[in-house]
């Protein structure tokens, strides 16, 4: 299910943002969906999407779109009365009125030590799920996020898309989700690793835990790409996200 978030500023005057705000946004999402006493988070239990009293993180979440804007320095200053926001997780219709009632009405702050927003969520409108076929273009709607393990090397390599290696760690990660998504693996797709780049690549930098001992900066990528695939596998990374730490703002896209 995907929706579309509408956020109004509770105080006007209070409107300026870190540009990096996708972790305290990430954390936001993570509160609410796995808040015991909510009815989505039995839902998913119910469901079998939650076991043992784990977390949930199969979700995915866009940048804010800002109408009006301005940057200064490391700041966002918010020139909207509204925002917008994409949230996407498992595509289960019994799931989807109580993402609704979960978010609407919902008030937070967002943003770090120095400056913070107060949002309230207006409205939560479902999206129609498009038609997925299988070649599909798709543009990034936070950086996609992708991985390599180095033989002897402690920390992971952050991939390029235009890495060599790119196509099949990207290919393998939609098998991944779509057994999550059907319990079961894909069978052989004879479209494996058709993936090609449809615009230049921006690299952005999410940093994770700012301000604290455990700060991390990860590497994602902002691009237009066209993926041949079989359909099923393509709507898993539509719902849950195309590449890794999803969870996190990373991998959402829209189709073009």
């Amino acid at each position: 299910m995907r929706y579309k978030l509408t956020l109004k500023l509770t105080e006007p005057l209070r409107n300026i943002l870190p540009v990096n705000y996708q972790f305290e946004l990430g954390s936001w999402f993570y509160r609410m969906v796995n808040n015991p006493g909510s009815t989505l988070y039995q839902g998913l239990v119910t469901a079998g999407y939650v076991k043992n009293g784990e977390a949930f993180r199969h979700f995915v979440f866009s940048h804010l779109m800002v109408p009006d804007r301005k940057i200064e320095g490391d700041r966002l200053m918010i020139q909207s009365e509204k925002v917008g926001l994409i949230f996407s997780t498992i595509p289960d219709e019994k799931l989807a009125p109580f993402v609704s009632e979960l978010f609407h009405n919902s008030t937070f702050l967002l943003g770090d030590r120095i400056s913070q927003v107060g949002l309230m969520v207006q409205s939560v409108d479902r999206l129609q799920e498009p038609v997925f076929t299988d070649k599909m273009t798709f543009k990034t709607l936070s950086p996609i996020h992708l991985t390599q393990k180095i033989p002897g090397r402690k920390n992971e390599l952050f991939l390029s898309p235009e890495a060599a290696e790119y196509q099949e760690l990207f290919y393998e990660n939609l098998h991944k989700k779509f057994r999550l998504l059907n319990g079961t693996d894909h069978s052989q797709d004879p479209l494996a690793g058709k993936f090609k780049l449809r615009s230049p690549v921006a690299q952005k930098g999410i940093t994770i835990q700012s301000g604290t001992s455990g700060q991390i900066k990860l590497i994602g990528y902002q691009l237009r790409f066209r993926l041949q695939a079989d359909p099923d596998l393509i709507r898993a990374g539509y719902y849950l996200g195309f590449g890794e730490k999803n969870h996190l703002g990373f991998g959402c896209c829209e189709n073009l």
